[in-house]
């Protein structure tokens, strides 16, 4: 069962690993990223970076669709992570019983031109927010880096 569907640019570090894992009871990481998945070693970083006992996969966005229609991992609490929130409207859209998104870190590495600073760790291009606000419609959205902090509703920043 999906516990919560991150968008966080750095897909799986500290954060991810320790704090959320631990919050949500997390058995099994599912990194859902075309790219991630066509790099061998970035495969074999993001599968280090897991904490011990929990499983990891590293899918194509297309592939994690069909995984999440398996009926195998419905005994699994699964912690979905994304690293763009173009690939969290496709997720949402395809892959039913997606309870919450959470965004953490997103739009503060690599090119910033263009969008809008909402938090300390949270930018937006137009587009972006545009995706976001599509995904507020059909799911529950909130912006946390850490489970220890208070949430915030995506809406207030739309």
């Amino acid at each position: 069962m999906i516990q919560l569907l991150r968008i966080d640019e750095r897909l799986i570090h500290g954060q991810v690993a320790t704090a959320w894992t631990r919050q949500l009871g997390i058995t099994a990481v599912v990194v859902a990223n075309d790219e991630a998945a066509a790099n061998e070693l970035v495969t074999m970083t993001l599968r280090m970076a897991t904490p011990p006992g929990i499983k990891v996969a590293v899918k194509t966005v297309r592939e994690a669709v069909s995984l999440f229609h398996d009926k195998r991992t419905a005994g699994l609490k699964i912690l979905i992570v994304v690293d763009k929130p173009c690939d969290a409207l496709k997720l949402v859209r395809q892959v039913p019983g997606i309870p919450c998104v959470n965004i953490g870190n997103f739009g503060r590495v690599g090119n910033r031109r263009g969008r809008r600073a909402l938090t300390d760790n949270f930018s937006a291009s137009e587009e972006e927010l545009e995706q976001l606000r599509e995904i507020a419609r059909s799911v529950r959205c909130e912006v946390q880096v850490l489970p220890s902090l208070p949430k915030k509703d995506l809406k207030q920043f739309l």
